[in-house]
């Protein structure tokens, strides 16, 4: 059975890429995934699955319950894409591979259903809104759709300073991420003035040299930098009084990413007190750091190995990236839950507008999602 499964996948190579390349062409930022959602919700109900949309927003949740008493498995993809400039015009792109990542979900629903292997247990397909955002996950968990579940399985592409094609992680160890927002208060004066007011100008370089002077213990990973400055408008002789800054922060655990929150709310205070400024800092919101299974992670390295053999296991994948995905396992204590990491040569990098890939690798994650559900029904 299970050789039947893999060869479902591999014998419908064409559709799987096909499948990738519609994604790719209607990429919608979080939470306007319309077009994505109808095209994957009429895919699964042509499957036989009940199909229910709008879940937190845009979401498409589909269900084959086989109505044997069994494990209750989801298979979770997100959707949304994000926007870039190019050549000073906004253009909305999937640059992190979330389309791979629903081809990769709707091809395993496909393969399983046609494989005729589910004859046990509860399968859901998810496919979330707005990752991007760190804010689809927390929606998902408030429509009541995740409940029940036992298992919960996604996978995504890394960057190939990560993963060469050819390997597959069972296990992508996220760290917590979050945005520190501050506003600065001045004073506003005239240009040929400035002893008359507070340049928040001033005080914004002042709050980056105090937040870049943060040191923590070097052996866990964090880092923190400034990634908006807001100040002045259009009138250039006016010293500016208001100014907004955005921080991203990131830490590889949980009680690293809380003792940096509040060293760089002190930071931002005392810079912008250098210049006789005022700031107020909150903290805008976050993702924590990933919580795993040994189980799933121990299913997840037989199941590469026997798609791609020995060589193909990798070990598990730290990095600094953020995702929401890890939200469910926070919320519900008994889920268990992995992120495959699918090697593809992913270059030059996730995020990245000129982002590449080589496609034959959503053939691989499909095959080794697919024999996980295989398994953990078996």
């Amino acid at each position: 059975m299970k050789d039947k499964l893999l060869k479902y996948i591999e014998t419908n190579r064409d559709r799987i890429i096909d499948t990738f390349n519609i994604l790719h062409s209607m990429p919608e930022v979080g939470f306007a995934e319309e077009k994505t959602s109808a095209y994957l919700a009429k895919r699964l109900e042509q499957l036989g699955y009940s199909v229910e949309t709008g879940v937190g927003g845009t979401g498409v949740v589909g269900i084959f319950d086989t109505g044997i008493p069994g494990p209750w498995i989801g298979l979770r993809a997100d959707m949304d894409a994000l926007i870039h400039e190019i050549n000073g015009e906004p253009m909305v792109i999937h640059s992190c591979g979330h389309d791979a990542n629903c081809t990769v979900v709707i091809s395993v629903a496909e393969a399983l259903v046609k494989s005729n292997v589910l004859n046990k247990g509860h399968l859901r397909i998810i496919f979330q809104p707005a990752e991007e955002t760190l804010k689809g996950a927390k929606e998902l968990l408030k429509s009541g759709h995740m409940n029940g579940l036992d298992y919960l399985i996604a996978s995504h592409l890394r960057p190939i300073e990560e993963l060469p094609y050819g390997k597959i992680s069972p296990s992508v160890r996220h760290g917590a991420s979050g945005i520190m927002m501050a506003d600065i208060t001045g004073a506003d004066a005239h240009g040929g003035r400035p002893h008359q007011g507070i340049n928040v100008i001033d005080a914004c370089c002042s709050i980056v040299f105090a937040v870049n002077s943060i040191h923590m213990n070097p052996q866990i990973p964090y880092s923190v930098k400034a990634t908006m400055i807001k100040a002045g408008g259009n009138a250039f002789n006016i010293i500016p009084g208001k100014a907004k800054m955005a921080f991203d922060l990131r830490a590889q655990t949980n009680e690293v990413m809380e003792q940096l929150k509040e060293a760089v709310a002190k930071a931002i205070e005392r810079g912008a007190q250098c210049c006789g400024a005022e700031a107020k800092c909150h903290f805008l919101g976050g993702v924590p750091a990933a919580k795993d299974s040994d189980e799933l992670i121990k299913i997840a390295q037989d199941c590469i190995k026997y798609v791609l053999g020995e060589d193909g296991v990798a070990d598990c994948v730290v990095t600094s990236g953020g995702e929401d995905f890890h939200e469910y396992s926070y919320a519900m204590k008994e889920l268990k839950t992995t992120i495959l990491g699918i090697g593809a040569d992913l270059v030059p990098g996730l995020h990245k507008p000129n982002m590449t890939f080589n496609q034959e690798a959503l053939l691989h994650g499909a095959k080794v999602m697919a024999l996980m559900v295989y398994e953990i029904m078996e």
